[in-house]
């Protein structure tokens, strides 16, 4: 599933008996971001109460417009996010419910769309990795490949986008910092719970609530 575009499911916290009347939204986001992926979340969206609701990632990472888009329209409306997985459980109702799994990756642009939540918690099962980014048609053997100038002119353009929609999120520059120093050929750099906190990328403890209703102003 992490292979295909990625998907959003709506459930709620269960099963019903364990949380009561405290059970908690969750927004199941699975898959590769796309360049469609902003669009698909937005039709999501429509017609549905998402206030409170925590988005739960599990992603490889992919477009960086497309993550930054989304990680902007997360934002815009007031949702926190976490890294990890949602199960279905069997609920005998009419509204689909699910159980939170923290062990989970949220690799490449997927820890910038992360960014994107009022509130974040990295839980210490979950992992967020970064590296460089890179144009996509090549990076399965980037070191192979022939680059033009106006390739890199993209990717320029696009970090510069990536740094002001990280500061903007209320991030830390050093969160850029850590993912331009790993190439794309290298093992992506898996952040420690220290650098999760001072890039900023991690705002709450993992056990602490994450349910905000409005969004915070950018920094």
């Amino acid at each position: 599933d992490r292979t295909l575009p990625m998907r959003f499911d709506l459930r709620l916290q269960g099963p019903a008996d364990i949380c009561g009347a405290q059970c908690r939204l969750w927004i199941s986001a699975s898959g590769a971001i796309t360049a469609d992926t902003p669009r698909d979340f937005e039709s999501f969206a429509q017609g549905r109460d998402l206030t409170g609701a925590t988005v739960v990632l599990d992603s490889d990472g992919g477009s960086v417009l497309g993550a930054i888009a989304l990680g902007s329209d997360i934002r815009r409306r007031g949702l926190d996010t976490t890294v990890g997985r949602i199960v279905d459980v069997p609920s005998g109702q009419e509204r689909p419910r699910g159980r939170y799994v923290p062990r989970a990756d949220c690799e490449s642009m997927c820890g910038f769309v992360l960014l994107g939540g009022v509130h974040r918690a990295v839980p210490p099962e979950a992992r967020v990795m970064v590296h460089q980014i890179w144009l996509g048609d090549r990076r399965d053997d980037p070191t192979a490949a022939n680059y033009t100038a106006e390739d890199l002119v993209l990717v320029q353009r696009d970090i510069g986008r990536l740094a002001r929609y990280t500061i903007d999120m209320g991030g830390s520059i050093d969160l850029l910092n850590l993912a331009l120093r790993i190439p794309p050929w290298e093992p992506m750099h898996a952040l420690t719970a220290d650098e999760t906190r001072r890039t900023r990328l991690a705002t709450d403890q993992p056990d602490a609530p994450v349910a905000a209703t409005v969004a915070a102003s950018p920094a």
